[in-house]
């Protein structure tokens, strides 16, 4: 009888009916979060978007390089935009490793918030999904309906989740998290090991620091599955398991070597000394307060002072206790799961066990990055005592309601700033209202799930019931999820969804029409405005500014002693010079009329730079000023560059030694002009042992309190002003005509802020006459009432000096011929035998470079910048990046991936699938060797012959049994594998 066939479409409808709980599943948390969203009006419902912190001024402008590269306009490998220049490979590994990013380059770049908000949802659902995957494959019998429902949702909304939708990469640990446990499941009860090592490769895939964490965590959930589990102490074959376990963790990190070694490369170049870790040991918060952060609408701060994020649901924390009150849970599963959850709270609690968890450094923001790993645990236990309500009394679930309510009251006497009955919130018109707060929802959930679960324990099959409990806690987390995102924007401020589009694309588009105005190969150009210092990696200029995880700390500390803004992670075009201009080859810079949004004040176009051309769209006009000496990406010079050291504490010093190392000249280019006159109002010193004088208040209760300088310009220039410190304290500058000051006819001119962050640079006062005498005041404006400074350092610029200087050394710099992102080709003129090339590339490993067809070692100068040994006469370079550390990280992760496969044929089918494989190798080699013996004077008539069928030896099933008793020695394979043994 002929098999009915079944149409493409009726299977994917059946498909869809019977995985129709998945997509509730799926659906549901995602349109709580959306309504949350749009509750704070998220764009498209208003104008503010999901951007915020690091989303907002890092990886938003990594996903517009991202699909600029997908789409054949850049590169995944090198990137001109970051500080000069630097490799792609860690930004990919640390930011963009994710499959979920597909949703951004197939969507339209104008909807790059847009195709966020629906990244991020996507994560959500996804993990939703695996979670009740998860649940549905560690029940002993079919769990409930509602079970599947409620709390995959409490794990995709969990207080964690909501949190860090501002780090999207940090989210996949949430979806594959239940895909590894199940896989331990697995490998401990049926030896299987695929089912561990294709979720865990993945995770590390996806984002290997979220990887590090939850493969500490699997560690410890393999022990405690091995001792939670029925009959014997250990299970049966324990030690072949604990091996097993420990192949399938190294399989799984080969399979991601390609992005593991990529990465570790990459923050060699100092990320691991971006803190100085204090290892003493110290406690980390008071058990009560964490206690209150399990209660919704509890969330405290994103500083690193907050708490661990890691309320789940109300429901949890009345489940939790009856997990361990339940009669149908065994003693050893409680005992084991008790120690699991008291050593995940240890490994907060304890400062340097907290620090391990982060790979041994202090987080930098955002504290407790795991602990969506505890929440994991928590609705897991809460799971199995819901699934075993016949296992407690009615008294136990009022004890523990009783309880906990109690606690709240105790809460409310606490007065917890994070944790309240009622927030004053005061409107734009000054009215000011209460709004119910987490103690008052807390009460009522908890009375609301006391009453629900008690229903549901005495009613199992109202469906009514379960409908009730689903709304209760769809409104429970929209509260709790709408609370969150308010709370971060008062917190860290949410960016409004206009200050992104147009500005982007407006910018995007100038800089387009500058690269077809000037077609030259190569060139920088910075501007006078940002959005956030990232603006070049996400516009598409090469330039300076760039803010990363995976930076290249030498090339940031050079910039920093020349004198540019500098935050550890990141530099910013401000505290430029004519002189850093001409050095780093911005040939361009860009400033912005119209729309003002995003310019500063720090820097302005010098009058020296002549317009070129602009371009207006919308409100916005571009303009584009030309640097008459910018020296391109190279120049050469004498060997004595590369001994040249930069000092901590005079940038200006250290751009006369740089220029005239280059030069061949002993010009002070930059001259320091004496201070004449100081005065003090309301400020009391002290003298430091490191050279610091500390500037503070002699009455607090007197709000003036500043310092003047008087200093007299040595000719026409700019007035440039620097003050060295290592404590780095708000300050603002003013600045006056001393003439002006004594006949009090003028205000002082407000110059800006200096110290913190961007405002810790070279400060341009503005351009003076010879002879002309000015009070610069500097007033300590800080929480702290004080200051501290090595020297006060004023400079005056010989502009027509160097001007001259850069046209010779223009007749001496590199001609790029040919530029590609990791490739380029260039000629210069060497008069003189050992002459070296200065580049303004910075060094890392992975740069080959030819010197006339010979290769040659690049050298360092400034201790950050590649220099090249030149020939004397014509010179032909070429210069190609390929990090050899990339190409043996493929090699491993091919090596991971084929034993990924061959333990793959050796589980599918027991085995099946290897033994047709090595049937037909070996049939294959047999009739491949028949075939090419030759046949010498072979007259034999053989018409009559019968066809003879070659198939493989005798003795093939000997060697696959043979094959098969080697495998199971390792895996410890059970006789009944295959089957889940619960």
């Amino acid at each position: 009888m002929e098999k009915t066939k079944t149409s493409p479409l009726s299977f994917i409808k059946k498909w869809c009916y019977d995985k129709r709980l998945y997509f509730f599943v799926f659906f549901l948390p995602v349109a709580i979060m959306f309504s949350a969203y749009a509750f704070f009006k998220i764009h498209p419902i208003g104008d503010s978007s999901v951007l915020v912190l690091d989303l907002n001024g890092q990886y938003v402008y990594y996903y517009e390089q991202f699909r600029d590269a997908f789409h054949g306009n850049g590169s995944f490998i090198y990137n001109w935009s970051r500080n000069l220049s630097g490799e792609m490979f860690g930004v990919f590994a640390y930011y963009l490793a994710s499959p979920f990013m597909l949703i951004l380059v197939l969507l339209p770049r104008t909807m790059m918030a847009t195709s966020i908000l629906i990244l991020q949802l996507a994560k959500i659902g996804t993990a939703a999904v695996t979670f009740m995957f998860f649940l549905k494959k560690i029940s002993v019998q079919k769990p409930k309906t509602i079970s599947l429902i409620i709390f995959p949702t409490m794990y995709a909304l969990m207080s964690y989740m909501v949190v860090q939708l501002m780090d999207p990469m940090w989210l996949d640990g949430l979806i594959y998290l239940p895909l590894i446990c199940w896989g331990v499941h697995r490998l401990v009860d049926e030896g299987k090991l695929v089912p561990y090592i294709v979720p865990l490769a993945l995770m590390f895939i996806a984002h290997f620091y979220i990887g590090y964490m939850v493969g500490i965590f699997t560690f410890f959930y393999f022990c405690w599955y091995c001792l939670s589990r029925e009959g014997r102490i250990l299970p049966k074959k324990f030690f072949s398991r604990c091996v097993a376990f420990g192949m399938g963790t190294l399989v799984a990190l080969m399979c991601a070597a390609f992005v593991l070694i990529t990465v570790y490369n990459s923050l060699k170049l100092g990320k691991f000394e971006f803190t100085d870790p204090d290892f003493s040991l110290a406690t980390q918060f008071d058990f009560l307060t964490f206690i209150t952060k399990l209660f919704p609408m509890s969330y405290d701060t994103v500083y690193p002072e907050g708490m661990p994020m890691i309320y789940c649901g109300t429901a949890v924390l009345i489940l939790v206790p009856l997990f361990f009150m339940n009669d149908r849970i065994t003693m050893k599963e409680k005992t084991s799961t008790g120690l699991l959850t008291f050593l995940l709270v240890i490994l907060m609690y304890i400062k340097p066990a907290d620090m391990a968890m982060h790979g041994f450094q202090v987080p930098n923001w955002l504290p407790y990055r795991y602990s969506f790993i505890f929440s994991f645990l928590m609705i897991v236990m809460a799971f199995r005592a819901f699934e075993n309500l016949e296992g407690i009394t009615a008294k136990n679930i009022g004890g523990i309601f009783f309880g906990l309510m109690v606690f709240l009251f105790w809460c409310e006497r606490e007065n917890y700033s994070h944790f309240q009955l009622f927030e004053t919130k005061t409107s734009e018109t000054g009215d000011t209202t209460n709004v119910i707060q987490g103690i008052w929802v807390s009460m009522i959930a908890l009375a609301a799930y006391f009453t629900l679960i008690y229903l549901i324990k005495k009613y199992p099959k109202s469906k009514a019931v379960c409908i009730v409990m689903v709304g209760v806690l769809a409104v429970e987390l929209f509260a709790n999820s709408a609370d969150t995102i308010d709370k971060i924007d008062t917190d860290v401020a949410y960016s409004k969804y206009t200050s992104y589009e147009p500005y982007m694309t407006q910018t995007r588009n100038a800089v387009s029409m500058m690269k077809e105005y000037d077609p030259s190969l190569f060139y920088r150009m910075e501007a006078t405005f940002h959005r956030t210092v990232n603006d070049p990696i996400g516009t598409g200029y090469k330039g300076i500014s760039h803010s990363s995880s995976t930076m290249n700390a030498p090339a940031l500390m050079m910039l920093h002693k020349l004198g540019y803004a500098y935050g550890g992670h990141y530099t910013k075009y401000d505290g430029t010079t004519f002189m850093t201009d001409a050095l780093f080859d911005i040939k361009y810079l860009m400033d912005k009329t119209g729309n003002t949004s995003f310019v500063g004040t720090r820097v302005k176009v010098p009058e020296e730079y002549k317009l070129t051309t602009e371009y207006t769209e919308g409100d916005a006009t571009y303009k584009f000023y030309n640097n008459p000496n910018a020296l391109g990406l190279g120049m050469v010079s004498s060997p004595g560059i590369e001994d040249v050291s930069l000092s901590e504490d005079n940038p200006f010093e250290n751009q006369n030694m740089v220029f005239n190392a280059l030069a061949g000249t002993t010009k002070e280019y930059f001259t320091k002009i004496p201070v004449i006159n100081s005065e003090m109002e309301n400020v009391s010193t002290s003298q430091l042992t490191d050279g610091h004088t500390k500037y503070f208040p002699t009455d607090t209760s007197i709000a003036e309190c500043h310092i003047d300088y008087v200093v007299k310009m040595d000719k026409d220039s700019y007035l440039y002003m620097y003050l060295p410190t290592k404590y780095e304290r708000s300050c603002n500058v003013w600045i006056q005509d001393e003439d002006d000051y004594m006949d009090g006819s003028e205000p002082m001119e407000y110059a800006g802020q200096f110290f913190v962050g961007d405002n810790y640079s070279i400060m341009n006062l503005g351009k003076f006459y010879e002879g002309q005498e000015l009070r610069i005041r500097i007033t300590v404006a800080n929480d702290d009432n004080e200051a501290y400074w090595k020297d006060q350092l004023f400079y005056t610029f010989d502009y027509d000096s160097f001007a001259q200087t850069c046209a010779d050394m223009q007749k001496n710099v590199l001609e790029v011929t040919s530029f590609k992102d990791t490739y380029l080709e260039g000629s210069v003129n060497a008069e003189n035998d050992g002459s070296v090339l200065f580049t303004t590339i910075p060094y890392e490993n992975g740069w080959t470079i030819t010197v006339n067809g010979k290769k040659v070692t690049a050298e360092k100068s400034l201790d950050s910048l590649i220099t090249i040994p030149l020939e004397q006469g014509e010179n032909k370079i070429t210069m190609k990046f390929s990090p050899d550390y990339w190409k043996v990280s493929l090699i491993i992760t091919g090596f991971g991936v084929a034993l990924l496969v061959l333990i793959f044929l050796f589980e599918y089918k027991r085995g099946k699938v290897m033994k047709k494989v090595l049937a037909k190798a070996n049939f294959t080699a047999e009739s491949s060797e028949k075939a090419t013996t030759p046949v010498i004077n072979d007259t034999t008539d053989t018409t009559d012959e019968p066809l003879r069928i070659y198939r493989p030896d005798n003795d093939d099933d000997e060697k696959l049994r043979h094959i098969n008793e080697m495998m199971k020695n390792i895996l410890g394979e059970d006789e009944d594998s295959g089957k889940n043994d619960k």
